[in-house]
């Protein structure tokens, strides 16, 4: 009776070693439609992330020809109507466009229109507010349409 019940463990065992060797297809495939859920959630954060980025340059850029702007009026009756008088580096992107659009002794309105679909529209103000060099700026954000790209407002 000794050898019957050994000989079943050891079918027993072989059976389980074999088994162990690999993974199942249904196995598998519960991991991969795992991944796939984890990157369906992860790639939409990811993706505005980039946005932000993008958006972040242009704000930083808007606010260094503000800053600029107010520089140069300090020095100038009228604010510069061209940004390479205003002696800053502002990067070119491929993702917005960038101009003076309106410079007088008063105001001085930088555009950033963006060249995707997604970005925000941004538009830097700087004003006198006397004749004196008192000057003040701010930044404005047009958030993009369902269809199409965003156009920068203009300064009040």
């Amino acid at each position: 009776m000794l050898p019957y019940r050994s000989s079943w463990f050891w079918f027993y065992c072989l059976r389980l070693r074999s088994r162990s060797q690999g993974f199942t297809l249904i196995e598998l495939l519960v991991v991969v439609i795992i991944l796939a859920i984890l990157a369906a959630i992860a790639l939409p954060s990811m993706l505005s992330q980039a946005t932000k980025a993008r958006e972040s340059q242009a704000k930083t850029n808007i606010g260094a020809v503000n800053r600029a702007q107010q520089a140069y009026r300090l020095a100038n009756p009228t604010f510069s109507d061209n940004i390479a008088s205003l002696q800053i580096g502002i990067s070119e992107t491929p993702d917005y466009d960038y101009a003076i659009t309106n410079a007088t002794s008063l105001i001085a309105e930088f555009q950033a229109t963006p060249n995707r679909p997604e970005l925000k529209a941004l538009t830097g103000c700087a004003r006198a507010l006397t004749t004196f060099t008192l000057t003040s700026t701010e930044i404005i954000e047009v958030d993009p349409p369902t269809s199409g790209t965003a156009t920068p407002a203009t300064c009040p």
